[in-house]
């Protein structure tokens, strides 16, 4: 297993030495450790990139006069039987059902609610918060006075070179001796003034609802981030809570939860 001190060595910089086949830790700068591979995908991660919500002007309804009401007699309703309208499939993720996740409630059942406005819809975990007040966001992101920022975090519509690269990730952990598994995967996109932001100046913190059917006792917690390139990054979990997982990243991408026995994302510290 590759140690702690030697992880630290190895530095963020090791990207620009990567010619092995075998894989490569690296240190991020926020903490985590960046996953470098011969193999690892360099696509981009996520397909059917969501678009946030138009800035456009809106239109101000016409002020044309309107046509008098029509003097016609009116007919009677028919008294024949109707027929009912056909039924239609529920989907949740339509436009005409909002699902709304952008709080996570913690194991002693307080809510946390994101500071970052946008659309929070993923149903893989139990709620997104970003936990990071504004005002560091917006410097982390390098907004000025006028400028918005917002993130769309959902359940993932990534393609196939993410999820090669997800699972390239767990065996590049095995390979150090870290038998992870992997649980909800989900999109975490942000823009600035609707332009897409892959890397932030500083890292922010996400919390994540951890599901009640992927939480094992004895275990920690950690995310496989996927970024644009096919970069791939462990970020660890931060917080004690057993029922949320809290990360500090400084891009966005495909989010992996994963988990292993208690102690293996230590080095990650």
């Amino acid at each position: 297993m590759v140690s702690k001190e030697v992880l630290k060595r190895i530095g963020v910089f090791a990207v620009a030495a990567v010619v092995a086949v075998s894989p490569v830790l690296a240190v991020n700068a926020n903490g985590g450790v960046q996953l470098f591979s011969a193999d690892t995908g360099t696509g981009d991660p996520v397909t059917g990139d969501p678009v946030p919500p138009s800035t456009a002007p809106i239109v101000p309804p016409s002020t044309a006069p309107t046509a008098p009401p029509s003097t016609a007699p009116t007919v009677p309703p028919s008294t024949a039987p109707t027929t009912p309208p056909a039924e239609t499939p529920d989907d949740s993720s339509g436009g005409s059902q909002e699902y709304v996740a952008d709080v996570v409630t913690n194991a002693s059942g307080t809510v946390i609610k994101t500071t970052v406005p946008g659309t929070y819809r993923a149903t893989v975990v139990e709620g997104v918060a970003v936990t990071t007040p504004l005002a560091a966001v917006n410097a982390a992101f390098g907004a000025g006075p006028g400028d918005y920022v917002e993130m769309i975090c959902q359940d993932t519509r990534c393609g196939e070179q993410a999820r090669a690269s997800i699972k390239d990730g767990l065996t590049m952990l095995g390979a150090n001796g870290i038998q992870a598994e992997s649980g909800a995967v989900l999109d975490m996109m942000a823009y600035l003034n609707g332009q897409k932001v892959v890397d932030i100046n500083n890292p922010i913190t996400i919390t994540l609802g951890i599901p009640a059917s992927f939480r094992q006792a004895g275990y920690d917690y950690a995310v496989i981030r996927v970024q644009e390139g096919g970069r791939v990054s462990i970020l660890p979990n931060r917080s004690e809570d057993p029922s949320v997982l809290s990360v500090k990243s400084d891009g966005f991408g495909v989010f992996a939860l994963i988990k292993a026995p208690a102690g293996s994302f230590d080095i990650f510290e």
